[in-house]
């Protein structure tokens, strides 16, 4: 591939758009429901020197749009999450938002293969309660009419089970949050974070929403480059004389 890409889809019915710029280490950005590669354009300027993938999920932006109901779940825009890792080839900080930032971390819980840090962005770990988690299915369902992609994809965003909540503690990688105060959904999950990840990196940006990365690049953007160049010099947690800096934790909480 050239170094910069415009979207490009797998010559597959239902493959997914993506766009490969730069060069260097690599990162793998992945939007939240409703949004596509645009929402990064303000933070991509400050990733020169990366190698950074994005791309639209199924339903998003340029890549197909099927209206068949069972065309979209969360285990698919989980396999589309796989596939992309794949298609980077070689270890990659994984950078979410909203929906993204959940799919990242878990992918981390189930295994970290290739993974070098998580950027998580304006987003939770799920719930542990079931009732929680059909009362966000159901502003989920609600929202979707306010985005412009076919309304069953919005099932990629439904929650079913408590796998993230249960095993945070997996995610043994430089992991940094990014949250803005006045998106207050989000705020337990703030805490959460901070509570169960030891050597994780907050930053909290005042009178910023859902977007942060959007509204307060010139601020979020160096300190996510600050934090990738130093998940990329760290070594992985099994890396000789790494292992205290992701000490293993008790189980759930």
């Amino acid at each position: 591939m050239s170094s910069t890409e415009s979207p490009t889809a797998d010559p597959i019915d239902d493959a997914v758009a993506y766009t490969r710029t730069g060069d260097g280490p690599a990162v793998l950005l992945t939007h939240g429901l409703g949004d596509t590669v645009e929402t990064w354009t303000e933070l991509l300027p400050h990733l020169s020197g990366f190698e950074c993938w994005t791309w639209d999920m199924l339903g998003h932006g340029a890549s197909p749009k099927p209206t068949d109901d069972d065309a979209y779940s969360m285990q698919r825009a989980l396999d589309d999450l796989e596939a992309m890792i794949e298609r980077v080839g070689r270890e990659v900080v994984l950078i979410g938002h909203s929906l993204g930032g959940y799919l990242s971390q878990h992918r981390a819980v189930r295994d970290l293969t290739n993974l070098r840090g998580l950027v998580l962005i304006a987003t939770g770990p799920g719930y542990r309660n079931a009732e929680k988690r059909e009362e966000w299915n159901g502003y989920v369902s609600k929202a979707k009419d306010t985005f412009d992609i076919p309304p069953p994809a919005a099932k990629m965003a439904y929650q079913h089970d408590e796998l993230v909540m249960n095993n945070l503690e997996a995610i043994r990688l430089p992991v940094m949050q990014v949250l803005g105060s006045r998106d207050k959904q989000y705020h337990v999950a703030f805490d959460v974070y901070k509570k169960r990840l030891p050597w994780l990196a907050s930053m909290w940006i005042d009178d910023a929403g859902h977007h942060v990365h959007r509204s307060h690049a010139d601020v979020v953007g160096p300190a996510i480059r600050e934090f990738v160049e130093g998940a990329m010099a760290s070594g992985s947690p099994d890396s000789p004389g790494n292992a205290e800096n992701f000490p293993p934790r008790p189980g759930p909480r």
